[in-house]
């Protein structure tokens, strides 16, 4: 497998350990050099996170272009394809929360402050998690580590469980908690075989960003119909 064929194996790990400090540093800093010219929080957030997957594109530019079009070339096969990975990620995601809800009996520190945000500003909430977070976790969690993994299940198992992880990290983190590796991991483990058999992260992409988009359209309206 080979998503990039002109970079050295030492740039690739490069690539990917910078990919990762990106989304924990690149953010706060950006935010303290702006903080005193942009005043709204929430544009100011918007705004680091604009910078933020830029920089992560410009490591990729020629590598997400060429995918962008091979998906859009191929579109018709790749979206039904995508689909049934999806499917299977949900159901598994699903399925484990309802065991971990007999257990633990609340939702994860992520889903508590996605909520939260969610319901502060629908509007800034709904640009991030459909457009920012599928662009910028996609290219981290997946493209990065595509011309490094080889295999194809180390590949899938190795993104699922760094997806699965980075949003563990939103809160206090308890022994039990890890439990939500399973269905956070789930989807990050069929996002990275879409990719893997597409050799695309576009795939993935679009299919983060439905997947975001919906549950987001959808705990809005229930919030707003009064089941808070």
């Amino acid at each position: 497998m080979k998503f990039s064929k002109d970079r050295s194996i030492l740039m690739n790990i490069l690539f990917f350990i910078l990919s990762i400090l990106s989304i924990f540093f690149l953010p706060s800093i950006i935010a303290l050099m702006f903080h005193n010219f942009i005043k709204d929080a929430n544009l100011l957030s918007l705004f680091c996170n604009i910078i933020m997957i830029a920089c992560l594109y410009l490591m990729y530019f020629k590598d997400l272009n060429s995918e962008f079009k091979k998906y859009k070339n191929n579109f018709k096969d790749f979206f039904p394809l995508s689909l049934k990975y999806y499917f299977v990620g949900l159901l598994a995601m699903i399925f484990s929360n309802l065991l971990i809800s007999f257990i633990i009996k609340e939702v994860s520190a992520n889903e508590n402050i996605v909520r939260e945000t969610l319901y502060a500003s629908p509007l800034f909430s709904l640009i991030s998690i459909t457009i920012m977070a599928p662009l910028s976790e996609e290219i981290i969690f997946r493209k990065s580590l595509a011309p490094i993994i080889k295999n194809k299940w180390i590949y899938a198992l190795i993104c699922g469980l760094l997806f699965g992880g980075a949003h563990l990290l939103a809160g206090p983190i308890h022994l039990i908690d890890l439990l939500y590796l399973i269905p956070y991991g789930s989807l990050g483990f069929v996002f990275a075989l879409m990719d893997y058999e597409t050799k695309s992260t576009w795939t993935s992409i679009v299919i983060h960003s439905l997947h975001n988009g919906i549950t987001g359209i959808l705990l809005l309206a229930v919030y707003y119909l009064g089941a808070k």
